[in-house]
């Protein structure tokens, strides 16, 4: 029997990057995943990926900055597949910018999908746990919630918000046997990462990775599996008596990177 045989796992922002990433690990040791994004075309193509490997993977539509479509999808699930037993948050926006030149929507966009959205998860993940007697929560979170970089005022602070959200829920839900951890990446290979590479030339390209390399320890950039795979660890039993706490996953980057 695989490892998470019988678990349903509910993953945010599966459509690319980590949450893709989690969400392919998870199905692949046994668990029904149920993906939710609000990027249909990248839901399409990570289902297809577990239809040809004969994955347990099942897509919904979901903006979870909304809190009626959060619910609309965590009922659906359970209704196909049963009650929550793992909630991964991973869907993020990164908006690098001026501070001071930030809108309100865009302010907004950044604290309701990567924080507020998170906190709708929980809420509905909590309530289907307590029906079979607990689960595991992980939010992924970011090196910068203490260390952080200009241009990033509001990432930083939402991420820190999610740290912070976890060590306090597991005072309300640790006695029902619900542990909730955060996962903080530093420098990963993912879309967001790519974005920040569009409109320079070969050259300022190059230069880029070569400094974000030199900025942690093993002198790389991590991985979205090496992301998935302390996820994995944090809901699997082999953590059973890790809760409340943050895995930084950042190559020696808090370590080295002086600002």
């Amino acid at each position: 029997m695989k490892e998470f045989a019988n678990q349903v796992a509910f993953v945010t922002g599966a459509a690319s990057g980590m949450g893709k990433a989690i969400s392919l690990d998870l199905a692949a040791s046994g668990a029904q995943v149920w993906g939710v994004d609000s990027n249909a075309e990248g839901l399409s193509e990570i289902k297809l990926i577990a239809d040809k490997s004969n994955l347990s993977l099942k897509t919904d539509i979901c903006d979870i900055s909304k809190q009626k479509d959060v619910r609309n999808s965590f009922r659906k699930m359970e209704a196909k597949l049963g009650s929550c037993s793992i909630l991964v948050t991973a869907a993020g926006v990164g908006l690098y910018t001026d501070f001071i030149e930030m809108s309100d929507s865009q302010m907004r966009q950044v604290i309701d999908v990567n924080f507020i959205g998170s906190m709708y998860c929980s809420q509905e993940a909590i309530i289907q746990m307590r029906k079979i007697g607990g689960g595991r929560i992980v939010y992924v979170s970011s090196v910068q919630a203490e260390l952080s970089l200009k241009g990033c005022v509001v990432y930083a602070a939402q991420k820190a918000a999610l740290n912070s959200a976890a060590r306090t829920l597991v005072l309300e839900v640790g006695h029902e046997n619900i542990r909730v951890n955060t996962v903080s990446p530093g420098t990963i290979d993912t879309p967001m990462l790519r974005r920040d590479l569009t409109g320079m030339n070969v050259a300022q390209a190059n230069e880029f990775l070569t400094s974000v390399k030199a900025a942690n320890t093993v002198g790389k950039i991590g991985t979205v599996e090496e992301v998935a795979d302390v996820v994995h660890y944090l809901v699997s039993d082999k953590s059973s008596y890790v809760t409340g706490t943050d895995i930084i996953v950042d190559g020696g980057f808090r370590v080295l990177k002086k600002f």
